[in-house]
């Protein structure tokens, strides 16, 4: 028996693994919503950084529902029964903000640290994304006939891309915020001034 993985297999490997992602976004996200949301300061900076971040997060939860729909979609094109496979990368994230919000008490620092987690889930998300299409596509071009015929390569491409270019859009709504003004002015009248904020990714 061949134990080599065909496109079929791979293509279901990818859908498994952006299942996992959505599924736990779905809930993670209102979680997130919920900590940027927390404040103790009057800073207006601080407010208008973390409205803005809260808006996108929450419009971005709506939407991951809809994308777990379609990627189920895209698995029953397949013929395959919808499943998950762990996200290593995205766990260790969440893992991450976890213990940030255990270990870290400042709260001019905190939106700096959720707009870089933010910007890291939907990395994770568009990655995952880019990586199920070029397979799909990939067999939609196949040409040696190999394919099985049974596969609507066309229905999953379109319920990917769908979630692919919600996913592109937040990416850039994140990133706007992150060169906004309000980030900005954060930014300068924090304890990191002068620094990097991805000092933040990983809490000490």
């Amino acid at each position: 028996m061949s134990t080599s993985t065909t496109p079929h297999d791979a293509l279901a490997t990818r859908l498994e693994r952006l299942y996992y992602v959505e599924r736990t976004l779905r809930s993670e996200l209102e979680t997130l919503s919920t900590d940027v949301a927390i404040d103790s300061l009057d800073d207006l900076r601080e407010l208008e950084c973390r409205e803005q971040l809260q808006y996108a997060i929450d419009q971005h939860r709506e939407e991951t529902e809809r994308h777990i729909g379609r990627i189920e979609r895209a698995f029953d094109a397949l013929g395959v029964e919808p499943d998950t496979r762990p996200v290593p990368e995205l766990d260790g994230l969440l893992a991450d903000k976890e213990k940030f919000n255990n270990v870290v008490l400042n709260d001019e620092v905190r939106p700096l640290y959720y707009v870089e987690t933010t910007l890291k889930l939907e990395a994770i998300e568009c990655t995952a994304y880019e990586s199920a299409l070029t397979v799909a596509n990939a067999i939609d071009g196949d040409s040696d006939g190999d394919v099985d015929v049974d596969i609507d390569v066309e229905a999953i491409v379109d319920a990917l891309g769908e979630n692919y270019r919600d996913e592109c859009e937040v990416r850039a709504e994140i990133e706007a915020i992150a060169e906004s003004d309000a980030h900005e002015a954060l930014l300068e009248a924090s304890v990191i001034s002068g620094g990097d904020p991805a000092s933040l990714d990983r809490p000490r």
